[in-house]
């Protein structure tokens, strides 16, 4: 069997251990189905194949995140879905293939971004220092967070100036209400997002797509960035699917039951393609939620401030490491039968 054969063969283990619809939501399955039935090819593993392609020694990648939670009643709170695997990504990322990671959020979520940062184990500075970092030698592994608009007006032409400044070579969204075709976020019973509480990311991607600049979104309910690629599942499946649609398109979608759990898979598979399988065991989920939760992150299922990933444990989230660990080292190792 050859590398990409292994790899593909790989990828198509990851996205069963992260899109199945473990936590009975309803909708992972169908939402999986459609994205692949178009593709054929592992969605976690295609992603990754494609950032290995792209990216290169000091590229810079802008991964945006966090979810505006309990937005009807206050501002400056989200989840740890979403800020642990963009933390969980950006250290993959850097490892792997030696890039810049910068977090994208929006202003009151900041200090959520630099938590899970710290905890994955990056250096945090600013983002002047962060773009001074690489290449070496000598290098460090600095990332960054910064904060952007959630003003409709000037999304258009802020994308673009931040695009013109940092010149990424990806972007990646992960678990961040993604816009209907009315410019409407909505969370995934149908009820509006108050868009002065959202960064207007979708901006920052459709221009990234006009430019040829990587795209990829990550979620796991249908109302995420990028779930525009899985329009007909939930339009058809999901409640008030027709209103929540967003309209945004991603160049590849990674499907998963948690978008952490995606990151994670994602982290995974960028390891092994990269040919860095050891690089996986250097990311603790653990210490990365528990850092968001001593942040004030919330559980996005229970809505307490509690250490877990959409309802599910530190027991839980270890298994499913330790489980991907063992699958990364032996398809990439060989299986060896004395």
């Amino acid at each position: 069997m050859d590398n990409m054969d292994k790899l593909i063969r790989l990828g198509e283990v990851i996205d069963a251990l992260v899109a199945k619809d473990y936590t009975a939501r309803g909708i992972s399955h169908e939402l999986y189905a459609e994205v692949y039935g178009k593709r054929k090819k592992p969605l976690a593993m295609e992603a990754a194949l494609a950032l290995k392609e792209r990216l290169k020694s000091g590229s810079r990648v802008l991964i945006f995140t966090g979810w505006p939670s309990r937005s009807w009643l206050i501002s400056g709170l989200t989840e740890t879905d979403g800020p642990v695997g963009a933390a969980i990504l950006a250290r993959a990322l850097e490892e792997a293939f030696d890039v810049i990671p910068i977090l994208v959020m929006e202003e009151k979520l900041c200090g959520f971004g630099v938590a899970g940062l710290r905890a994955a184990g990056l250096i945090v500075s600013d983002l002047e220092t962060a773009l001074k970092s690489k290449p070496g030698p000598p290098k460090a592994s600095v990332s960054t967070v910064i904060n952007f608009t959630t003003e409709t007006e000037r999304a258009e032409s802020d994308a673009k100036e931040l695009l013109d400044k940092i010149k990424p070579d990806a972007l990646i969204s992960i678990e961040l209400p993604g816009a209907n075709k009315e410019g409407i976020y909505h969370n995934v019973t149908g009820r509006e997002v108050p868009t002065e509480l959202v960064i207007k990311a979708d901006y920052c991607m459709r221009e990234a797509s006009a430019r040829g600049i990587l795209t990829v979104g990550i979620g796991d309910g249908g109302n995420e960035l990028g779930m525009g690629n899985a329009a007909e599942a939930i339009i058809h499946n999901l409640k008030n699917g027709d209103i929540v649609v967003p309209a945004t398109k991603v160049d590849h979608l990674v499907v998963s039951c948690i978008s952490n759990w995606g990151a994670l898979g994602m982290a995974a598979c960028i390891a092994a393609a990269a040919n860095k399988v050891e690089i996986f065991n250097h990311i603790d989920i653990v210490r990365i939620t528990d850092a968001l939760v001593d942040a004030g992150a919330i559980d996005g299922l229970t809505a307490y401030v509690d250490p877990k990933n959409d309802g599910t444990c530190h027991k839980v989230n270890i298994g499913l490491t330790e489980m991907m660990s063992m699958v990364i080292h032996m398809h990439m190792g060989g299986w060896n039968k004395n």
